[in-house]
């Protein structure tokens, strides 16, 4: 399947809708990439200013999403969509819930770099329990995000094993950083309100893998037309080996 086959009809506004959604994702998936590279930003160089950017941003990517569905709605009540065209609605639809899912996510990602400025911890963020783990997750899940952005972008299921692989990973990089912190909160009581916000970080980039790999499902659903959420791993992957033969 490629991207022409939604944009083929003999309905021009039709086509044209369909293009737009496409667009649509793409832009909003740019938005949340770089609400995500801010927040890294962020962290990394300690910096208030910028994490205040990536919270005020959000309104732009959910403002996004509510801009998809009204599309979504529009083709829906006006025109007649192939089964072809439906799963590309829904699939769009999917992939704009996980992207406004993931700006969430992000804001608290943000919202740590704040509160370390408030409790005076900047300089010492780093030396925290679980903070070298959520350095890792984060890392891995931005270029999650990428990748099942591309596949959208090219109409290809390419990445979709990695996707899965890569947010097992993260997974279990999230299960150590947890214990970490769970020490650390014993070993460092006068650290606790950061160390919350570490927790609360890592599992926000353990969400935003969760749903960057969600995306990939769509994708799959998108060009396959095979749902695919509930199959089990094993499962799931001999199907993927399957489309990659």
């Amino acid at each position: 399947m490629d991207k022409q086959d939604f944009t083929s009809h003999i309905s021009t506004e039709l086509n044209r809708n369909l293009e737009a959604l496409f667009n649509h994702i793409l832009e909003m998936g740019g938005l949340v990439e770089s609400q995500f590279e801010g927040a890294m930003m962020a962290l990394t160089e300690n910096n208030v200013n910028r994490a205040q950017e990536v919270i005020l941003l959000d309104r732009a990517v959910n403002n996004a999403e509510m801009t998809i569905d009204k599309l979504c709605a529009k083709v829906l009540s006006r025109q007649h969509p192939t089964a072809s065209d439906l799963r590309l609605i829904i699939a769009t639809i999917r992939i704009a819930i996980d992207l406004e899912r993931i700006g969430d996510e992000i804001v608290k990602v943000a919202k740590m770099v704040m509160t370390f400025a408030k409790e005076d911890q900047i300089d010492s963020c780093a030396t925290l329990p679980g903070y070298l783990s959520l350095i890792d997750m984060a890392n891995r899940s931005i270029n999650m995000l990428h990748d099942a952005l591309d596949g959208f972008a090219r109409v290809t299921t390419e990445a979709s094993l990695k996707l899965i692989q890569e947010e097992e990973n993260v997974d279990r990089i999230y299960k150590e950083g947890y214990r970490e912190v769970i020490e650390g909160f014993k070993n460092t009581p006068e650290k606790a309100a950061c160390l919350a916000e570490v927790l609360i970080t890592l599992r926000a980039l353990e969400r935003i893998s969760d749903h960057a790999r969600n995306i990939g499902e769509s994708i799959i659903y998108l060009i396959k037309g095979k749902d695919v959420r509930e199959m089990d791993r094993e499962t799931l992957v001999a199907f993927i080996n399957s489309l990659e033969d």
